[in-house]
Formats: structure tokens, C-alpha cells, sequence
């Protein structure tokens, strides 16, 4: 059977509940600087680079700080290289995001290190619910 259409991930998705949405409590517009272009996602998970307090997509080899998880996209932007980028994304809670609609860099690929990302987000209190 051919495929009639497709779809994207939307913020409802990824954002089950949120205190105060309409207030933007736990939401922050951040830079964003990444090396080479790339895509974000809705669900992407940035981590906070120390040096300069930017964000980046959150790699788990990463020695800059970014290995840990900080933020979560809330929006699709294309981001330019080496060009600073404001963006908003979700950065405390309390809130509470799905599981299924969290999109990790590759490098995340075992079971605990996707836990530990998870963990961080948690910190933020960011509930990460398990997919239903």
C-alpha cells in the first residue's frame, strides 16, 4: 500500500504536562552553536557547553560540558555553522515529556547510557514517562 502522507513530531508529542505553558515557566530562549549545520528536531536533548554557557546537541562522548542533558528542543530549526542561534526549549520543571518522542545524538546507543540522560533530565524535574 503507498503512502498517503507522513508526519512529523509536534510539541504535543513530546510535552504531556507543563506548569504554567502559557507563561513559558519552565521554557528558556537559549544560543545555540553547533560546529557543522544541523537539524533539530522537536525532542532533541542539548546539552550546556561550560566555557560559554551555549547549547549543542548532547553527545555522549562529548568533553565540553554538552554530555550532559540541559535542554529539550520544542521546535524544528535548522541551524546554521558556528552561527549563534536563539531558540527556545524546555529547561526545568516541572514538567513532564515522553519517553518515544526524545531524540538522542547516536552516540547514546546502550540501554544505561540512555538512563543517564534521562537522569539528567530528571534533575531539571523534567519527568520522562514512558511511552504509552
Amino acid at each position: 500500500m503507498p503512502t498517503i502522507a507522513t508526519d512529523t513530531f509536534r510539541l504535543s508529542h513530546l510535552v504531556k504536562k507543563e506548569l504554567w505553558p502559557e507563561k513559558g515557566f519552565c521554557r528558556l530562549e537559549v544560543t545555540v552553536n553547533e560546529a557543522t549545520a544541523k537539524t533539530y528536531a522537536v525532542g532533541t536533548v542539548l546539552g550546556k557547553v561550560t566555557a560559554d554557557g551555549k547549547y549543542k546537541i548532547a553527545v555522549q562522548t562529548a568533553v565540553d560540558g554538552s554530555a550532559v542533558a540541559a535542554a529539550i528542543v520544542l521546535d524544528d530549526h535548522s541551524i546554521a555553522a558556528t552561527t549563534d542561534t536563539s531558540i527556545v526549549v524546555l529547561v526545568k520543571g516541572p514538567a513532564e515529556v515522553s519517553k518515544g518522542a526524545l531524540v538522542l545524538d547516536a552516540s547514546y546507543d546502550l540501554d544505561a547510557e540512555k538512563e543517564v540522560v534521562y537522569a539528567s533530565l530528571e534533575a531539571l524535574n523534567i519527568n520522562v514517562a514512558p511511552t504509552v
